[in-house]
This record gives structure tokens, sequence and C-alpha cells, in this order.
């Protein structure tokens, strides 16, 4: 006769009683069902997730919206983990568990699901916060690392509420605390804000971006040298840099030259009045001919063009030119200038008459001697 077995404690007993009791009531068929289920999941997880991100990646480019390699990456890291998940879900119900088991199980995948979303929302972070410098921005140059730390500073405060709401953990206190603390912090930085704000309206409007010359009006003409959230930095022509508040830009006039296509000329030809009608023709017909023969200037519609003679001045017949060059560059009009000032001389030179300049007449009154001799005595 063969040694007795150790005999267990009692209450091992009663969990070793409960556990087979449990294992009796699973249905076999649906658990062995779900275990496949689950490991044609876990194998065919990161196909699944490749599967929906192509499939959202052709519904975002008929919106021209191109995710990068790096997010593609992380979302199909976060996506297959959620999969797993939520084919878990139901194999809960098929293991036919205790009520206390059953929801600290659905707890922790509720969990595990909350850190895999919120997980990648921080390692995207970065990426997002760098589409602030790309070519969709035109090349607007900021500084996003602090930018970068506030956005993964609200991810972790989101994933961390969200946690303890599924554990049921009363955080009322605490985020009336936060509110609290919130309102005065925001009271006491809204200027801060305020120039957020404004910076990121000014982006969205893309009214310049680095490189650009631009004039506030009233206030300065200088060349955007760096743009911020808070801030914009904006060089004069004195080489002086200038740190203009983004809500000051936002409220202000903005012209920028630098987004222009072409430059204007605009000059005033005053003939003497002594000057004949066929002289005035003349000089008038050889600039139109100079106008659409020279190549320095744009013909098309849209930059419109006239020479004509503009009136009658009290010392000259003033003929206007009026046109624009092909191109915005300063240089360029300076060239296009320079000819045209000598080709207008050469065209008053050969039509045989000359400029006028403003003149005035003075007429003396002839007093005889007598009368002066008059009024110098009275």
């Amino acid at each position: 006769m063969g040694p007795e077995p150790f005999p267990l404690p009692e209450p091992a007993v009663k969990i070793a009683d409960r556990f087979a009791n449990w294992l009796a009531s699973i249905d076999q068929t649906n658990f062995f069902l779900a275990l496949i289920f689950i490991v044609l999941i876990w194998l065919a997880r990161n196909v699944i997730a490749r599967g929906i991100l192509e499939l959202s990646s052709r519904l975002m480019k008929q919106l021209s919206v191109e995710l990068p390699e790096q997010v593609r990456n992380e979302l199909n890291a976060t996506t297959a983990i959620l999969i797993v998940v939520l084919a878990l879900f139901p194999a809960l119900g098929v293991l036919n568990l205790p009520a206390p088991a059953y929801e600290f199980l659905n707890r922790l995948l509720a969990s595990v699901a909350i850190i895999a979303v919120f997980s990648g929302w921080y390692n995207l972070s970065g990426p997002f916060v760098s589409l602030l410098s790309n070519d969709r921005f035109r090349k607007i140059q900021m500084e996003a690392g602090w930018m970068e730390r506030v956005a993964q500073f609200g991810v972790l405060l989101f994933a961390i509420t969200s946690l303890l709401n599924v554990w049921q953990i009363d955080i009322t206190g605490a985020l009336t605390g936060v509110g609290v603390m919130g309102a005065g912090i925001a009271i006491a930085t809204q200027d801060l804000i305020r120039n957020l704000i404004a910076g990121m309206n000014n982006m969205s409007e893309k009214r310049f971006a680095v490189g650009d010359v631009i004039q506030i009006e009233g206030v300065l003409v200088g060349t955007v040298e760096n743009i911020d959230l808070r801030s914009t930095l904006i060089k004069g022509f004195d080489q002086i840099p200038r740190y203009v508040p983004n809500s000051d830009l936002s409220n202000a006039v903005v012209l920028n030259f630098t987004h222009r296509t072409n430059r204007r000329v605009l000059v005033s030809i005053p003939l003497v009045l002594s000057s004949s009608l066929a002289q005035i023709t003349q000089v008038r017909d050889a600039l139109r001919q100079y106008l659409s023969e020279s190549g320095d200037f744009e013909l098309t519609d849209d930059a419109p063009q006239h020479v004509y003679v503009e009136g009658l001045s009290d010392s000259a017949v003033p003929i206007i030119f009026y046109a624009w060059t092909r191109n915005p560059d300063y240089a360029n009009s300076l060239q296009v200038n320079e000819r045209l000032s000598l080709k207008i001389l050469e065209i008053i030179e050969f039509a045989g008459t000359s400029l006028a300049y403003p003149t005035q007449t003075v007429e003396l009154a002839k007093i005889s001697a007598p009368d002066l001799i008059n009024s110098s005595g009275s």
C-alpha cells in the first residue's frame, strides 16, 4: 500500500474545488474557438493594421493629406495592439468568470487600450509639431521644442485622467484644484496666451514667411528672420533686429513685398509748354513703342500699361508712363528704370524739344523818378 498523499489545507481545497467547478462550467467548444480566434488575430495583427492604415491613407489622399513614414509606423504599432485588445474582450464572455474577476480583467484590457492610444499620441507629438516647419507652412521656421513638451504634457495628463476614470477613482477634487490653478495661470499669462493665439493665426493665414520683405504700416520695413508662436523677429534695413509681438502683427496692416510678381514703373515726363503738337505726339508714340518692344515690361492684361498726355500744368505738358516690370527683383527694376530714363532723354532730344522745369515769372512795374521821390518823401 503506497504512502497517503499530503493533505491540502482547507482553504486550498476550497479554491481547488471552485477552480474545478469553473472549468466544468466553461463550454469547451466555445473556449477552443475563442482561443483559436485570439491566436489568429495575434499572428495577423500587423497585416490587419497595415490594411487599416492603407485604407485610411487612401481616404486621406482624397483630402490631399499625406502621412509621413514615421507617423505611419507609430500608428501601425498602436493599431496592432488595439486589434489584439479588442479581440480579447469577447473572449472574457466565453470564460464565464465571476463578476469581480470579469470586471477586473475588463478594466485591465481597457487600461491597456488607453495606454496604447496615448503612448502613440505621446510619440507622435514631435512629428505633428514638426509639421509647422514643413513646406506646407511655407518654410516657417520656429522653435518647436517647447511646443512638443507642452503637447506631451497634455497627452500624459489626459492619459492619467482616463486611467483613473476606468478604475473609478474619484479625482473631482483634484480637477477642481487644477481648474482654479489654471484660471490663475491664464490670468497671469494672458498676454502670452494672446500672442500664442495670434501666432497660430498668423501662420494659418500664411501672410508672410521667413525671408520675406514686409512692411508693418506705420512701424517698420524689414526682412522676416524667424517666426515663433510668441513673437516674430524682423530685421530692418538698418540691420537692427526687432522682436514684434504676434498680437501686434495680427492686428496690423502688413504689406508683403516678396509676394508681388511685378514692380510698378510710374514716370511723369514734363515737356516744355513751347513744344509743338507734332513734337508731343512724337515723344508719346516713341515711348509707347519702347514699352512694347524693349522686353523690360509685362504686356499681359494682368499688368496694365498706359502712355498718355496727362494734361496741362502751369509750366509743362506732362506725359505719364505707367507699366510693370517682368519680375519683382529690385536690382532688375533699377536697371529697367535706368534704361527707361536714358531712352526718355534720347527721345526728347530726337524730337527737338526739352524737359520743363518749374518756373515763375515776376513782373516789375516801371516807376518814374518823380514818383519814386514823392513816395520816398512821404
